[in-house]
């Protein structure tokens, strides 16, 4: 008899150890998921003391428009709403549309001239709440990916250099270094690959309900230049470069208008190439451009897929 409750107190104690591994594991992606201002706030709430203030708040809007709000509260929309309820509307601040000093940036195009790119919103190729979670999760893998290569790359950089005590050596290192110093468009053109990679394993197309969205590039296995152009675009978002869909919405080829090291140029997750200037499709050159294979060496980034548990 007391074997017997032994076993039956062993396998509740099991199944009770299994469920807790399983909640932690859920409550790790909601944490995840939850860092990111874009997916946190989309769902945030927009009622304070009962009062429902939809029709003039919306809580990534005031997130963005306010630099101070950002450094006091982060992305907590407990907090935001609660800021504007009781001191934003008094202070007039605008919470229900996005504010800015211009609608377009005035950039060089890297030659003799400057190019007019308007500011844009992205729209996601009609991602559900919980797939853009999932391809936001993807992309900043990717980004932090890149960015810890550059870090990494940095630090061993200033190691050797501080072990110089020649103060002409160092003079010769730092200019060196400042020489090899990644730019924004060999950053730019390793996300491409990486892009173009994820799209590789899977199937070009334009049926369906994914083959536009970088949910379908890192998950579904489908995807179009337009898939690609926005799977490409969330890398950037995490890597801090603003960037504008061309020929979104259109059966044209697409890419991203960037800004790179403060010029215009393009990247494209098709051809895993980025440059300054326009894109070869709209008359630039295509021996100037920054292929992938070129910079891979600098990041040695894992990109491959995370393992799916059953």
């Amino acid at each position: 008899m007391k074997a017997m409750l032994k076993k039956v107190l062993c396998v509740i104690l099991s199944v009770l150890f299994v469920s807790l591994l399983t909640i932690c594991d859920f409550k790790a992606v909601t944490v995840h998921a939850a860092d990111d201002p874009y997916t946190a706030l989309s769902k945030a709430t927009r009622k304070y003391n009962g009062v429902d203030y939809s029709a003039e708040y919306n809580p990534l809007f005031y997130y963005l428009n306010y630099q101070d709000l950002r450094d006091a509260y982060g992305a907590d929309g407990n907090k935001l709403i609660e800021h504007y309820a009781v001191f934003g509307k008094k202070e007039k601040r605008v919470a229900n549309r996005l504010i800015g000093d211009s609608t377009e940036y005035v950039v060089p195009t890297g030659d003799q001239s400057v190019v007019v790119i308007p500011k844009a919103k992205h729209g996601n190729g009609g991602m559900t709440y919980e797939q853009e979670v999932i391809a936001r999760s993807y992309a900043k893998q990717i980004a932090d990916g890149i960015n810890a290569a550059i870090e990494a790359q940095d630090s061993a950089k200033g190691s050797k250099s501080s072990s110089k005590s020649d103060s002409k050596s160092d003079s010769k290192s730092d200019s060196k270094s400042s020489k090899n110093k990644i730019k924004d468009v060999e950053k730019v053109a390793y996300a491409a690959g990486v892009i173009k990679a994820y799209c590789d394993l899977g199937t070009y197309t334009t049926e369906g309900k994914i083959y536009r969205t970088a949910y379908g590039v890192f998950v579904g296995g489908e995807y179009s230049c337009a898939g690609a152009t926005r799977a490409l675009g969330l890398v950037l978002d995490y890597l801090g470069i603003t960037w504008v869909h061309k020929n979104a919405n259109t059966w044209n080829d697409q890419w991203c208008q960037v800004i790179v090291d403060g010029k215009e140029g393009y990247a494209d997750a098709i051809t895993a190439t980025a440059g300054y200037g326009k894109h070869p499709n709209e008359g630039g050159s295509e021996k100037d451009a920054v292929s992938y294979a070129k910079v891979r060496k600098l990041f040695e980034v894992a990109s491959q897929r995370p393992v799916t548990r059953d």
